[in-house]
């Protein structure tokens, strides 16, 4: 598995020695790399943050960085910040090499099989390489996410602490305390809540904005900019929601389909994606109503494929490594847990294969360092991606809903008793 990665990555390393940038599935603008994190920062150094900025996340983020880039560096623009904040440029990579000790560490500690093998499939995956490319602060929350799910005698404080910067860091993941609900641990989600509301209203003091009412004006507004940006979100989408858009507008590369086809289509997409909110929504109900706890990682891993499938309408494929860390925590103990990995697998693969162009056009490159003609345009992987996630959701439902547990529990996670609190 590991060689068929490391042949993805170095025929990629090939296109862009020889054509001046990274291919398909990588980040389709090719001056865009480790451009989010200085765009970040650029925000952090500026008073109109929530204003001109209209940034939909907490303030934790920008406190953070800050902290750690030049602020004489942001003057301008983020590319000027990228070419003149040197230590910057190491942040993205250190998180990189330090969300790997902390996912090999976890594999280790939660004595899950073949941890290096794991773990290389995890950091080589195409979500991970697609965060370190766009230089995005989702390798942070990874980062303490994972210390949130390793398994850490006498770390409560730890592990909840963990949870709260995740929560700030991207606030979606506030779903994760949804198991803990299940297994009734009300002292472990009253703690992280406190905690999680205690950090984001001492970041909004020590930042002087992003308050809630700020943070919902620009919800709005982001929400209200769907309609100009449905190729970008679906170029790396996880859920079928962009596609849907794209065949109700017909864009001149779908020309081949009728309107009544691309009518079809897009309906029976909805109902698929709605059909696997329905049994999400069935599968948590039924799992709150049992006695026994159930995995709170694997309970978490569905609830993740069930938002990432059919909630999701952006460019949200590098959300992918929180699932992909739950599901490759399993052992391979029957073949419904050996669907799940393999499908896990096939998502981290750091390769595409483009059936009809999209995107011709010359631009430069930040990697190549040159002016390059860029080829992009409708693949497989866009097509395949969504349906899998689906699959790999209904992998974990269907068993819930049908009372199998011997396919839901396992070692996904801890399992603690109904008053407890995560150790």
């Amino acid at each position: 598995m590991v060689c068929l990665f490391i042949v993805c990555l170095s025929v990629a390393a090939v296109r862009l020695a020889n054509s001046g940038y990274l291919p398909q599935p990588f980040v389709p603008d090719v001056n865009y790399p480790l451009i989010g994190l200085f765009e970040t920062a650029f925000w952090a150094h500026s008073p109109q943050t929530y204003g001109v900025g209209a940034s939909i996340y907490p303030p934790l983020s920008f406190l953070l960085l800050r902290v750690l880039t030049n602020k004489a560096c942001y003057a301008v623009s983020p590319a000027a910040g990228r070419d003149c904040d040197v230590g910057a440029l190491a942040l993205a990579p250190a998180l990189f090499l330090l969300a790997a000790v902390l996912v090999y560490r976890t594999f280790r500690a939660n004595a899950v099989p073949r941890p290096l093998t794991r773990t290389a499939a995890l950091m080589l995956s195409l979500p991970m390489l697609y965060a370190l490319e766009c230089g995005n602060l989702i390798l942070a929350a990874f980062c303490s996410f994972v210390v949130a799910y390793r398994r850490l005698p006498r770390a409560t404080g730890v592990r909840a602490a963990a949870l709260a910067l995740t929560i700030n860091l991207k606030p979606y993941l506030l779903l994760l305390l949804a198991p803990a609900v299940q297994q009734r641990r009300w002292l472990w989600v009253l703690a992280v809540s406190a905690l999680s509301a205690g950090l984001y209203f001492l970041t909004v003091l020590m930042i002087g904005g992003g308050g809630p009412l700020q943070l919902i004006r620009n919800l709005l507004i982001y929400g209200g900019q769907v309609e100009h940006r449905v190729w970008n979100d679906f170029y790396y989408s996880t859920s079928y929601w962009p596609l849907v858009k794209l065949l109700e507008l017909r864009p001149a590369w779908l020309d081949d389909w009728s309107p009544v086809q691309a009518h079809v289509a897009a309906l029976t997409l909805r109902i698929l994606m709605h059909v696997a909110q329905g049994l999400a929504v069935a599968a948590f109900v039924v799992a709150c109503l049992r006695s026994k706890p159930l995995p709170s990682g694997r309970l978490a891993a569905m609830l993740l494929a069930t938002v990432l499938a059919t909630l999701t309408t952006g460019q949200s494929g590098y959300v992918q490594i929180f699932l992909l860390f739950l599901v490759l925590m399993d052992p391979w103990e029957d073949r419904l847990a050996g669907f799940r990995l393999t499908v896990a697998y096939i998502l981290c693969l750091p390769a595409d294969l483009v059936i009809a162009p999209v995107f011709h056009g010359s631009a430069w490159s930040y990697l190549g360092g040159r002016q390059v003609v860029a080829d992009f345009g409708l693949s497989v992987g866009q097509l395949l991606r969504p349906g899998l996630l689906i699959a790999l959701q209904f992998s974990m439902t269907i068993p819930l809903l049908l009372n199998r547990s011997s396919h839901f529990a396992g070692p996904a996670g801890p399992v603690l008793p109904p008053s407890g609190i995560a150790t």
